[in-house]
């Protein structure tokens, strides 16, 4: 289509402007291609070289929209002025108009890069061409442009990648240092009630038994002289002495109560019994211990939390439950080691302020510093189940490094994912 158009009204519009680079020696010849360009309804701007100094200077001075050149002129050559286009990387039409040329040439130069060749005997081929190679020129510089911006997006988004995995290898850090921080807070805090624990037994029995135990003698050597002496408050001393009796016992079992954690070994079985045997003797329930499975040997800080875990339920239980029977199992699989307290006391309820309950968040920690999980729930109508899952893999890892049991935190699945993305940002 012509670049000259008719209007509704019959006028003719404006010319399209089309500024030509003519690489031709002859003045004449220039001159019929302008002509037959505006003929062809293009307002042409041109200017004419015909040596490679005078293109380059043309080139750098202003823009161009096409370039029409001669093949052969004495001091140049189109593959020599397309040469120059390519080295100022310019996507511009260049369109080869020669008198004369031959075909294997031609070709050549096309290959190299330019658009088309016109003879001049045959310009009316021109202006077709020409439009032609403007329309392509615009879609090539359009396209251009889309892989620009494309370029440009992909590097902002690399940018914005490179902070924010930036930021997130800080964030993964801090979560790291928090988690650490607090799985430090944790183990304080066990070992703060331990100490105390610790304390409150030697008390027991070096202070408070050694007074009660002299007590009874003294009580005792009493009840004797008033029965030689046949004196009726015999009978009452004697009661007395039953009593004091009784609170001797149970002072020196509190005391082994407080102080046997520290003398449990890696053998889960072995200290599980022990417990239920303590809880029969000290308090004259029935509490039962049944094993299921192959137990593994597990590091001596993980049964000694498991143990801890376990008598505090049951303390929980028979104080706060009013449990008459306590049941302990430890099953063991594949994948996971199981340890559950079970009681027919008042079934739990949990408290409406959670932080009150200081053993229920110590029994969580124990169980968090080796890689277990702790629920307590009620067993339906009757009694509470408190369960500790432990996964074999933990275990044996933990067995394996000799380590005192310290794993992970409730924020376990938190460090995986942190894990994870530091594999990522790698």
């Amino acid at each position: 289509m012509s670049a000259i158009q008719k209007a509704s009204d019959g006028s003719a519009l404006e010319k399209k402007l089309l500024r030509v680079l003519f690489v031709e020696d002859s003045l004449a010849d220039a001159f019929l291609l302008e002509r037959a360009l505006s003929r062809g309804g293009f307002r042409v701007v041109s200017e004419r070289v015909d040596t490679a100094e005078q293109m380059k200077r043309a080139l750098d001075e202003r823009d161009w929209d096409l370039i029409l050149c001669d093949h052969s002129m004495p001091q140049f050559s189109s593959p020599a002025a397309l040469k120059i286009l390519q080295e100022k990387k310019l996507d511009l039409p260049f369109i080869i108009v020669s008198g004369h040329i031959e075909e294997e040439m031609a070709v050549s130069t096309m290959d190299s890069g330019a658009h088309d060749y016109i003879m001049k005997d045959r310009l009316a081929r021109l202006v077709p061409a020409v439009e032609r190679e403007l329309r392509e020129a615009q879609v090539r510089r359009a396209r251009a442009k889309s892989e620009e911006e494309l370029r440009r997006a992909h590097e902002e988004l690399e940018l914005r990648v490179e902070q924010r995995t930036a930021a997130l290898r800080e964030a993964n850090q801090m979560l790291r240092d928090v988690l650490d921080e607090r799985k430090r807070l944790e183990a304080e805090l066990l070992e703060i009630a331990e100490n105390e624990r610790r304390r409150i037994g030697f008390d027991l029995h070096d202070d408070l038994g050694q007074k009660l135990t002299g007590m009874l003698l003294l009580t005792r050597a009493l009840e004797q002289r008033l029965s030689k002496e046949g004196h009726k408050e015999a009978d009452e001393v004697k009661r007395v002495c039953e009593l004091i009796e009784q609170s001797v016992s149970h002072t020196h079992n509190l005391a082994h109560h407080f102080s046997s954690i520290d003398a449990t070994g890696g053998d889960l079985v072995e200290v599980m019994s022990g417990l239920a045997a303590t809880v029969e003797k000290m308090f004259s329930i029935p509490c039962e211990c049944t094993i299921k499975g192959e137990v593994p040997l597990l590091p001596e800080n993980t049964s000694a939390q498991f143990y801890k875990i376990a008598q505090e339920a049951v303390s929980n239980a028979i104080k706060h439950g009013k449990a008459t029977c306590v049941w302990i199992s430890v099953t063991a699989s594949a994948q996971k080691l199981v340890v559950t307290i079970r009681n027919d006391g008042i079934p739990f309820s949990p408290p409406a302020n959670p932080k009150a309950r200081m053993g229920l968040r110590t029994m969580n920690y124990r169980a968090n510093t080796v890689g277990a999980t702790f629920e307590i729930k009620p067993n339906q109508k009757n009694g509470t189940i408190v369960t500790c899952v432990l996964p074999i893999k933990t275990a044996a890892k933990a067995n394996r490094n000799g380590s005192n049991g310290g794993g992970s935190l409730n924020c376990e699945a938190i460090e995986k994912r942190a894990a994870e993305v530091e594999r990522v940002l790698a």
